[in-house]
């Protein structure tokens, strides 16, 4: 039951943001409403999840901090209110969902997908009394002397004591669909960054010959290498490309390198590759002695020049530092998270819009991004988690 001094508050969205903010005011007593735009509950959880739901990460807080942009003080702050450990009990204890480290840090739930953990949460809001209204697009907002007046495309106006907003950044979302959200904001006179692809894949010139024999074919084992650092991890070819965590993390329009054997150094490969009496040509040689997968057979016999091909030399040290020419990122759509937003300095620090009292926003809307691995969920999960008790504060 919920208590007569309970405010009415309403949440506009599901993803882990929306849901997190939902379940602290619902805990505490208050009467919450979840409004999301599509027919279903957290679309975007079960679309990232698809190959296997990052929850969060094992690293460190302060180190887990600097993997964010956004205002520096910030992030720290936020994670140690709401860390991945919190975070991981709640999946654990208040949902009844096992979760599991696995490769590269990365924490999964057991199910590997987003199905069980968005059904357990659902059923825990309704035990604390959350109403939920689907299909209900926000398309406007104000504030009357008797609270905020929230209106939708499709169903009836509402008002409330104060508004969430955990809304999507366009990641995913069908080509040529337009985010109707921004315009709202920044009609009510609110700074916003257009949205752009973030840990997205980038295009890459193949030849024909090439694509043929590895196109879906994984780069396994290699460190790719930017101006915006280094990454090891595995990248797949495709049409287009590539995909995959290190041209995520560190791709960027322009030349990079690929390093095809990063476990041995330049001298070392240029030994292995002369471990043989037989009369073989470079390009031979590293496809003979250096254990190299098909993929990487094939980027090395259809991309190399000449000199590369015939200098053993020159064949290690390419092996080393492949070339390789960024053209542009795959679109908004294909992309598993973005840049761009609601600019920060619209906000306070406890996310509360400066112009627009008990009007809270968090998740990716906001202009902040990460990359993948844990990091983007765990963020908007604490996000969600911060506008939930700035809320319980304000209305003590």
């Amino acid at each position: 039951m919920i208590p007569a001094q309970a405010k009415k508050i309403a949440i506009i969205g599901s993803g882990p943001a929306g849901l997190m903010a939902a379940d602290v005011l619902a805990e505490a007593g208050h009467a919450v409403t979840l409004f999301e735009k599509r027919k279903s509950l957290s679309w975007k959880l079960f679309v990232a999840g698809g190959s296997g739901l990052n929850i969060t990460n094992g690293l460190a807080l302060e180190a887990f901090a600097s993997h964010y942009t956004g205002p520096a003080d910030f992030w720290l702050p936020c994670l140690q209110q709401f860390s991945p450990q919190k975070w991981l009990d709640f999946i654990e204890k208040k949902l009844e969902v096992g979760t599991f480290l696995g490769t590269s840090n990365r924490y999964f739930v057991e199910t590997m997908h987003a199905a069980k953990l968005v059904r357990q949460w659902r059923r825990r809001l309704e035990g604390l009394a959350v109403h939920f209204v689907l299909d209900a697009e926000c398309i406007d907002f104000q504030k009357q002397d008797d609270g905020w007046h929230l209106h939708f495309r499709n169903q009836p106006s509402a008002c409330f004591d104060a508004l969430g907003f955990c809304l999507g950044g366009g990641s995913y979302e069908k080509p040529g669909t337009e985010l109707h959200w921004p315009q709202m904001f920044r009609q009510q006179g609110l700074g916003f960054r257009e949205f752009s692809p973030s840990n997205t894949g980038y295009e890459v010139h193949w030849s024909a010959a090439f694509l043929k024999e590895a196109e879906g074919q994984p780069l396994k084992n290699i460190m790719l290498r930017s101006s915006r650092g280094e990454r090891k991890g595995d990248l797949v070819i495709t049409s287009y490309g590539l995909e995959g965590t290190p041209i995520y993390f560190m791709g960027e329009v322009g030349d990079l390198s690929l390093d095809l054997k990063p476990d041995l150094n330049e001298a070392a490969l240029l030994e292995k590759l002369s471990q043989t009496r037989e009369n073989l040509s470079p390009m031979r040689r590293a496809q003979k002695l250096l254990q190299l997968n098909t993929a990487a057979k094939a980027l090395l016999y259809h991309h190399s020049t000449a000199e590369q091909s015939s200098d053993l030399r020159v064949m290690a040290s390419t092996i080393k530092n492949f070339p390789l020419r960024l053209l542009c990122p795959r679109p908004l759509s294909e992309s598993i998270s973005s840049q761009g937003g609601l600019l920060w300095d619209n906000l306070d620090r406890n996310l509360m819009l400066k112009t627009h009292p008990a009007v809270y926003c968090a998740g990716e809307m906001i202009d902040w991004d990460a990359p993948t691995g844990g990091f983007l969920i765990q963020g908007s999960v604490a996000q969600g988690f911060a506008i939930g008790k700035s809320l319980l504060q304000a209305f003590r």
